[in-house]
């Protein structure tokens, strides 16, 4: 019965608090940023992306946000509760890659409500993806004893970022190649970058992502762990409006690349068998020991 003891890891329940913590984040945005209409109305309930929960584009699950802010805050505290309890039995590994696919979503969610309900733009989700990427971090950074998560999660934040150029790319009308000024691109610099013609803006993501590269390479290793995560989260921000706003692919699409990056993280961060006990010390347990002064020293 191993399988469903509940986790005494100190890594593990730090993350679990992380993703309790985004999931309330997103909960509250979207109680907050309800339209007046909603709280005399429900069926007026708006989504994330500033649209009716009736409107059928990126149509998804809102049937207890339609039906009232009890049922929907009753129903989101049975799947806080659902998914906390399910990542404290789950197998290590598995549950660190289900606690970041978690907080992927809903970073993502929590995004498009400060992008355009709150119209902060692209800089409010770049702000909240540094905040979250502080929390994995640290969260996880007793757990990393060397510089070697560090350099393999310089790899997955290009290919990141290295997803959202191509996507970007991959996503410009057809019109766009006869004509720049036709650029389809909310990031400020890359529409400039654009603008200037394609292989301008392949070049100036090369410059970007080997700047990146560079910068997480010599800063401390906590401080360049966090600027890696960072513009992973960016990366992933930035593909995910492709698949969410202009190829309709829904919330499926970006959850999908979120847990594929997960696993690339876990793998990165979290090694094998490299866990941190809680443990109590209590009196006359430890016993000093010769040449030593005492068995904690």
């Amino acid at each position: 019965m191993g399988f469903f003891k509940i986790t005494q890891d100190e890594t593990m329940m730090r993350m679990r608090w992380l993703m309790t913590a985004v999931i309330v984040f997103s909960i509250l945005n979207t109680l907050a940023g309800q339209p007046e209409t909603f709280w005399h109305n429900p069926a007026m309930a708006m989504r994330g992306d500033g649209l009716s929960i009736n409107n059928p584009t990126n149509h998804t699950f809102e049937f207890f946000l339609g039906s009232g802010w009890l049922p929907f805050t009753g129903a989101s505290l049975v799947y806080l509760l659902s998914a906390f309890l399910l990542v404290s039995v789950l197998p290590r590994r598995l549950a660190l890659v289900t606690i970041l696919t978690i907080i992927f979503g809903h970073y993502y969610g929590a995004s498009n409500w400060l992008a355009v309900r709150w119209h902060l733009g692209i800089e409010g989700a770049f702000f909240y993806g540094l905040a979250v990427a502080a929390g994995i971090a640290i969260a996880a950074y007793p757990a990393i004893g060397d510089n070697t998560a560090l350099k393999k999660l310089r790899w997955i934040m290009l290919f990141a970022m290295l997803a959202d150029a191509c996507v970007t790319l991959w996503g410009q009308p057809t019109a766009y190649w006869h004509n720049t000024a036709m650029v389809d691109e909310g990031n400020t610099l890359s529409r400039f970058l654009l603008m200037k013609g394609w292989y301008t803006y392949l070049l100036g993501q090369a410059v970007i992502c080997f700047a990146f590269y560079r910068l997480v390479s010599v800063l401390p290793n906590l401080w360049g762990i966090i600027i890696a995560l960072c513009f992973t989260l960016a990366g992933f921000t930035g593909t995910s409006n492709w698949f969410f706003y202009r190829w309709i692919m829904g919330m499926e699409a970006p959850v999908i690349f979120g847990s594929v990056l997960s696993v690339a993280i876990v793998f990165a961060m979290f090694p094998a068998g490299k866990k941190t006990k809680k443990t109590t010390v209590q009196a006359g347990e430890f016993q000093a020991k010769p040449g030593r002064l005492c068995s904690l020293c």
